[in-house]
């Protein structure tokens, strides 16, 4: 979308520019660029009120069993737009050990709010369903989005709903609506530590739908909100490592949450310490 936009909005300057004075002498050319810089602006509003208009007609507070394609694209296109103005380069690695046929529930650790968009700009084949806090369903257009791309609102002060939250989100995997993400730390890590202590109940997940589990990090996307606009940023998604599902039999979730956060904690200190972030 971000190319089409750019080629459209070139298309338009140059033709405005024509259009105004044939090019009558080479002091004209200066419209070219703001014409340029005008109708990328008018592009990128009007697909913003598309994706307005479009959330009017969803029900925030009602769980959906079927994810809608045309939301799947509208939400992967505003990502890649968002960190693409934003002044944000993401750096992957590893992406071809994602399953190439079947689901699986992803994890990574939680530096930034706005994490997921990260995963849904780069990974739009992997067709994602975060848990997420139960607050970001009161979000308007950002509630009506997760609704339609099958997240799950997770209450973490109450076991019984989060425990409903899980099932459901096992349901998709069987069913195959969508591959189920999560940041097992439970919430944003503003420390400077690797990793928090997981909480380890989403395993369960994998587990039960007898799943994958794709292991990532992910490094410097708390820096996005201080550098946007101002200056470039970079951030690295690394896939670390994909657990078999048959290497989940018969153990506990701590046990599995244990082997997890010691390949993320270690993929996020090489990372950063690779960087210079550490």
């Amino acid at each position: 979308m971000l190319y089409v936009f750019l080629a459209v909005s070139l298309i338009a300057s140059v033709s405005l520019t024509y259009v105004s004075c044939q090019f009558a002498s080479y002091s004209a050319i200066w419209q070219i660029p703001v014409f340029f810089i005008g109708s990328f602006l008018a592009l990128v509003l009007l697909f913003l009120l598309v994706i307005l208009v479009s959330c009017l007609f969803v029900d925030p507070k009602k769980q959906l069993d079927k994810p809608s394609g045309y939301f799947r694209f509208l939400l992967h296109e505003f990502c890649r737009l968002a960190l693409a103005m934003g002044g944000v380069h993401v750096n992957v690695t590893g992406l071809d050990r994602l399953p190439k046929e079947g689901r699986f529930l992803l994890v990574s650790n939680h530096r930034f709010a706005f994490d997921p968009l990260v995963f849904y700009a780069v990974m739009p084949q992997a067709e994602l369903a975060f848990l997420s806090k139960k607050e970001n369903f009161s979000i308007f257009i950002v509630a009506q989005i997760m609704r339609k791309v099958l997240c799950l609102s997770v209450d973490r002060d109450n076991d019984r709903e989060s425990l409903k939250s899980i099932l459901k989100a096992i349901q998709f995997i069987k069913d195959d609506k969508a591959s189920i993400a999560a940041f097992p730390e439970g919430k944003t890590n503003r420390t400077e530590d690797a990793l928090l202590p997981f909480r380890n109940g989403v395993f369960k997940i994998a587990q039960k739908a007898n799943v994958p589990i794709v292991v990532c990090s992910l490094v410097n996307s708390r820096a996005i909100l201080k550098n946007m606009f101002r200056k470039h940023t970079e951030v690295w998604l690394d896939v670390l490592r994909v657990v078999p599902a048959e290497d989940l039999v018969g153990k506990t979730t701590i046990e599995i949450g244990e082997h997890v956060h010691a390949i993320m904690e270690d993929g996020v200190i090489r990372r950063e310490t690779a960087q210079g972030l550490r």
